[in-house]
């Protein structure tokens, strides 16, 4: 297959604008990269950081509040805390280990569905911003949301 000549060049130029660009990636995405193995201010100010495991099992059947869709606070009761394994691999090579768990919530009501991160409050724990998805339906009409976690293993 011939490639025409335009079609050639245009394709370098937008191939090379590419490189230009994510060449210093690290000032293009959300957090901050370094290259001394030190994470960012950014990054260390954020709790969800060091929230393992054992931040969130003594509050199991304790609330967290969330802002509805108008602003009114919806209690999110904390129903469990589970560990969190792969079940399958895409690669031949050895797992990168992490320390993954699951938080699950049952919902008073319906969190906005126009996002997925949702401000939550805790009288212990704080102001934090969690990734909640939604976890289905129970059968009385409970209302389950989901947070995964994914801490690499230093």
């Amino acid at each position: 297959m011939l490639l025409a000549r335009r079609k050639f060049v245009k394709s370098g130029l937008l191939f090379t604008g590419s490189l230009l660009l994510f060449q210093n990636a690290g000032s293009v995405l959300a957090q901050t990269l370094r290259t001394d193995d030190q994470l960012s201010d950014q990054v260390l100010r954020d709790p969800v950081f060091r929230f393992t495991r054992e931040t969130f099992e003594p509050y199991v059947n304790g609330y967290f509040e969330a802002p509805g869709p108008r602003g009114k606070m919806i209690a999110l009761k904390l129903l469990k805390v589970e560990t969190y394994e792969p079940k399958s691999r895409l690669t031949p090579k050895a797992p990168v280990p992490t320390d993954s768990f699951v938080l699950v919530f049952s919902a008073e009501a319906e969190l906005p569905t126009f996002t997925s991160i949702h401000p939550l409050k805790h009288g212990a724990l704080g102001e934090f911003s969690l990734f909640l998805t939604r976890g289905g339906d129970g059968p009385s009409g409970e209302i389950y949301y989901e947070a995964v976690f994914n801490h690499l293993k230093s």
